[in-house]
């Protein structure tokens, strides 16, 4: 039974998918004056795209067009260059999870900038309202808190303010480095303990190096972690290393790197080499 249904429901999406070939034909056709060979082969184009584009997008993810993130403030939307951005509005982990709302709006704000910002584009406030389906009020809301608490968010707004030089990775260290649990850190950021985990272990592995002598572009080599993301590292530890407040969690970072060393073994080290 189950077979028969299978094949019935590609019938029917096979005869659906012709009948909009065969609509989009007639409208080619009768609207820009094609041939029916032309406005076929061009509808059939149309469909390719179409559906190359729905491959590339998993369930709760949307393809979203924002202004390119090298586009000067101030300028008009209308003048400028747009770059194609996939967006995670949801997934099955944050379904199961308990929150608010506004918990869950908070969470949205912060990923879908960094996940804009890491394909080169910027979302505006308005961008975000109309995502999430809320106020332009609520939405600047979200990111004054985040603001307030040294949690960056590129909204096109506030990315000259920013700066290219801070990643969500950076931000996920500086979190820990405050007290925050990884847990809270991964709500506050919108990535779950797991990812945050890893940044810090990748955090305490340049550290490490850093104080042996390495420079970034050869931990960068060794490690496969961006030169980049090491800079960003690298200054954390050199501004709160410097204050004794911050002692106690570098004691527990040292603390992390023998757990590292011994789960990875004396040949891998601390993965420097």
């Amino acid at each position: 039974m189950g077979l028969t249904m299978t094949k019935w429901q590609k019938g029917e999406s096979n005869l659906a998918s012709k009948s909009c070939h065969r609509r989009m034909t007639r409208d080619l056709a009768k609207n820009y004056a094609l041939s029916p060979v032309e406005a076929s082969s061009l509808a059939q184009k149309i469909d390719e795209f179409t559906q190359s584009r729905r491959d590339v997008i998993e369930e709760g993810q949307v393809l979203y067009t924002a202004v390119c993130k090298d586009e000067p403030a101030g300028k008009a939307l209308k003048d400028c260059e747009m770059v194609e951005v996939k967006l995670t509005l949801w997934n099955s982990q944050e379904l199961a999870r308990p929150g608010s709302p506004e918990g869950r709006r908070r969470v949205l704000v912060h990923r879908l900038c960094w996940e804009a910002f890491e394909q080169g584009g910027l979302l505006t406030v308005e961008d975000l309202a109309h995502l999430l389906i809320c106020s332009t009020p609520t939405v600047k809301r979200i990111v004054s808190v985040y603001r307030k608490e040294e949690v960056f968010v590129p909204t096109r707004g506030n990315y000259r303010d920013i700066g290219p030089g801070t990643s969500h990775k950076a931000q996920a260290v500086r979190l820990y480095l405050k007290g925050f649990l990884p847990e809270e850190i991964g709500r506050r950021i919108g990535h779950n303990i797991h990812s945050v985990e890893r940044y810090l272990d990748d955090f305490v592995t340049v550290w490490m190096g850093i104080e042996d002598g390495f420079s970034p572009a050869r931990l960068a080599r060794n490690t496969r972690i961006s030169e980049w993301v090491i800079k960003q590292y690298q200054a954390l530890a050199e501004d709160y290393a410097k204050d004794p407040d911050y002692a106690p969690m570098f004691a527990r970072l040292r603390e992390r790197m023998g757990y590292l060393l011994q789960k990875r073994g004396p040949e891998e080290g601390c993965g420097i080499g």
